[in-house]
């Protein structure tokens, strides 16, 4: 049995930095996969750079803003400004939906803005669905906000938390979209993302640059976790046992339960995505645009553009597609109607596909009830009396971002 202060559990980013804020002390991580960095990860084809889906880097915490960009000191970035659309009855739009809705048809515009004028706080919603229409109206969610999603999420959104998207969800009421037409549409720092950077050889290069802060003989490639035991203080792997003070998971919060000796009822649900990384043989018909959200009958919910955010020549994509976790995913049909979809809204033309390469996400996106919300808040605070603490968004269950697996790891950091 080996003993360790702080064992690790998974080498993703948010696992890796809080490594690299103890890597002065007896610390030691476990990774499943045969290298580091979960689904931080680029894949680079035929000239194309891709990472799993888009994985781009903001931060809203100073601290952190300056522990990255002193970590990736000499790693080439594109520094850029989102430009983000929604395609909705067969144009393009500005995102956010809700704040540019004057794009709409008038008809469209008109009930939106009253919908909204009527619209209320959403506090006695019992679900997304509920609260999404009781906070900016009927017209702006069935219009947007509730066909993007269930397309995202792969289910009804009347079987979310209503708070389920936390500070993704754009907060809006007819006041602050007055005031926003008075400014000129000018939507500086009204959404999360508005500025990010981008390594141009992709999100691996992060990964790269915590790797070289780290001892490389305490981070333990391909070895599984089978069991947890949290009374004993244990984890045992398909190669070893060991005994630690500190427990520190970044694996996804269900992989934890199914792993904890003596474990309870799962009741956690979520949805699978599948990334379809394609690259053409011509540059892009649109030079500007990051991504853009697609509410209607397409089979894809998102399109990103690594071709304009990293600045390169031809057209290279992410195409994200949710499943329900127990939906068999057809990935030649998907592709097939993907290149369709994308010739329909304009994406490509007369191009031709150079290369492409299908990751599917599991989980994607987890799901937020109110049942498993109230389980996890209990769990996780018994875990927290037997110094066993839950890091990165799959850890803690919740939608995150990337700059939020940073900030845990520095608050966990500076908790033990």
């Amino acid at each position: 049995m080996k003993k360790v202060k702080y064992l690790i559990l998974g080498a993703g980013i948010s696992g890796l930095t809080f490594a690299t804020l103890k890597r002065q002390e007896d610390y030691l991580i476990i990774e499943k996969s045969n290298k580091a960095g979960g689904l931080c990860k680029s894949f680079y084809e035929n000239g194309y750079v891709w990472d799993v889906a888009g994985h781009f880097f903001h931060f809203h915490s100073e601290e952190t803003k300056k522990y990255y960009i002193e970590l990736m000191n000499g790693v080439e970035q594109k520094n850029v400004k989102k430009c983000a659309k929604v395609y909705y009855s067969e144009k393009m739009m500005d995102a956010p939906f809700q704040f540019n809705i004057h794009q709409l048809k008038t008809k469209e515009f008109i009930e939106c803005l009253t919908d909204l004028y009527f619209a209320h706080s959403g506090d006695s919603a019992e679900n997304f669905e509920d609260y999404v229409k009781c906070k900016y109206g009927n017209g702006i969610a069935n219009k947007f906000l509730i066909p993007y999603n269930e397309k995202l999420y792969a289910c009804k959104m009347n079987e979310l938390e209503k708070n389920s998207m936390g500070a993704f969800l754009p907060k809006l009421d007819f006041c602050s979209l007055m005031n926003y037409y008075r400014m000129d549409n000018n939507l500086n720092g009204k959404t999360y993302n508005d500025f990010f950077m981008y390594p141009v050889n992709g999100c691996m290069e992060v990964i790269n640059s915590l790797m070289k802060k780290l001892d490389k003989e305490k981070i333990k490639l391909s070895e599984k976790v089978i069991e947890i035991d949290v009374d004993k203080k244990e984890v045992v792997t398909d190669r070893e046992i060991y005994n630690y003070e500190y427990l520190i998971s970044s694996v996804s919060l269900s992989t934890f339960i199914e792993c904890e000796k003596g474990k309870k009822e799962n009741i956690l649900n979520w949805n699978k995505v599948l990334v379809l990384n394609i690259g053409f043989d011509r540059p892009s018909i649109d030079k500007n645009v990051s991504w853009i959200y697609f509410p209607g009958s397409e089979i894809f919910y998102r399109v990103g553009f690594y071709n304009n955010i990293a600045e390169t020549q031809k057209l290279s994509v992410y195409v994200e597609i949710g499943y329900s976790k127990e939906e068999e995913i057809d990935i030649e049909y998907a592709f097939k109607q993907t290149i369709n979809d994308l010739k329909k809204v304009g994406i490509i033309g007369d191009h031709n596909v150079d290369s492409w390469q299908p990751y599917i996400i599991d989980p994607g996106y987890v799901h937020i009830t109110t049942e498993c919300t109230s389980m996890i808040n209990n769990y996780m605070s018994k875990m927290k009396e037997k110094n066993v603490y839950m890091i990165g968004r799959y850890a803690r269950w919740e939608y995150s971002a990337m700059d939020d697996s940073f900030e845990q790891a520095f608050k966990l950091n500076k908790e033990i």
